[in-house]
């Protein structure tokens, strides 16, 4: 009995007529717990693991909302992921003002592609904010007011923030012409409607073809497909490793060969490389955890995990708000490398002024 599995472990069903979506339309909570009782299932096997995980609609106690255990736990996994998407937001408006501002700034490819990277990261972050709130309100989730349209709409636009992700990869083609091949802007452009138009297809592929999976996913509605919609994104971060690795070695070699990047074109390489570096480590930091948690739900793992469904939840949303610290960074360095150049000569006119007071009350 010890090793048998419970759905409802303490027993203690608060609302015995609920339905609960897992083996069909119209299971009740006291059918469920029935079947349970009934049947010889081991209690760590992944069919109990996955039912107990459900349990919450049925107001049992217990981890079973993605670990969430209490109703502070449950409003948490809501508004600290909404908050991020909230920076997230902010953050992409920035570049997307800010590299669209002047002539200048929109004749140049790398400015387009963040511009338009930051476009689809916005519609993604503005889903992502919503957390619960288009859930339907049938499923019984913190913060859930929504219905299946809703729910829909959610899972269509954050698809569509994946963009994003696929534009990442363009990114690195375009540090790896430029810093490798040498490639200047204007021969870049003859290029440029293979900087834009793959990763684009292939979110909006993965969009529509996603609309009859989209569904709740405890943290908001996304494809509830098992593995497949994540294909996209790994092949992403599978290209974009290979491209800056290549880049890497690439800067490695000519470092070797040179000892030191003395001159004002190799300062500028090692530069751009920096900044690619930053922009594919926001990318990894961005996507990873989550990738790893939709593997894990996908093959019945971390179900209860709260600390790392938080973090994952957490991380996903905030791609705009880290692409914005990195592109700020250079500003930030330039002033800082600014001011510490100015500190001897602001040292020297300050001691110059002290020693002229010296001189002039010694004169008296």
């Amino acid at each position: 009995e010890a090793d048998k599995c419970s759905f409802c472990p303490n027993h203690d069903i608060q609302y015995p007529n609920r339905l609960v979506p897992l083996f069909g339309d119209n299971i009740a909570c006291w059918q469920m717990q029935g079947f349970y009782e009934n049947m010889d299932i081991p209690k760590d096997s992944q069919n109990c693991v996955l039912a107990q995980s459900m349990n919450f609609i049925c107001g049992c106690e217990g981890p079973g909302y993605a670990g969430a255990n209490t109703h502070t736990k449950q409003a948490v996994l809501a508004w600290l992921p909404r908050s991020m998407a909230i920076l997230s937001t902010l953050g992409s408006s920035f570049i997307l003002y800010d590299t669209t501002k002047t002539i200048q700034k929109r004749r140049r490819l790398l400015n387009h592609m963040l511009s338009t990277l930051s476009v689809f990261d916005v519609m993604g972050s503005i889903a992502y904010a919503f957390t619960t709130l288009p859930t339907p309100e049938s499923d019984y989730i913190y913060g859930s007011r929504g219905n299946d349209a809703t729910c829909t709409a959610q899972g269509f636009f954050i698809q569509i923030g994946t963009v994003a992700c696929f534009l990442n990869v363009s990114l690195a083609v375009n540090y790896l012409l430029s810093i490798k091949h040498g490639w200047k802007d204007e021969k870049m452009k003859t290029k440029r409607l293979w900087f834009f138009i793959p990763p684009i297809a292939v979110g909006l592929l993965f969009a529509f073809v996603g609309i009859p999976f989209y569904d709740n996913m405890m943290l908001w509605c996304n494809n509830s497909a098992r593995y497949w919609p994540e294909v996209p994104v790994i092949v992403s971060i599978i290209m974009a490793t290979v491209i800056m690795g290549d880049v890497c070695y690439h800067v490695y070699k000519k470092t070797r060969i040179t000892r030191r990047y003395s001159s004002r074109g190799s300062r500028l390489s090692l530069s751009v490389f920096r900044q690619a570096c930053w922009f594919t480590g926001a990318f990894y930091i961005t996507w990873l955890p989550y990738l790893a948690l939709q593997y894990m739900w996908s093959s019945g793992q971390a179900l209860t995990h709260y600390g790392f469904i938080l973090y994952a939840a957490t991380s996903v949303p905030l791609q705009g708000f880290w692409n914005f610290v990195v592109y700020v960074r250079p500003r930030y360095m330039k002033d800082q490398v600014e001011v510490i150049a100015a500190l001897p000569s602001r040292v020297t006119q300050r001691l110059s002024i002290v020693q002229r007071r010296n001189d002039i009350v010694s004169a008296c």
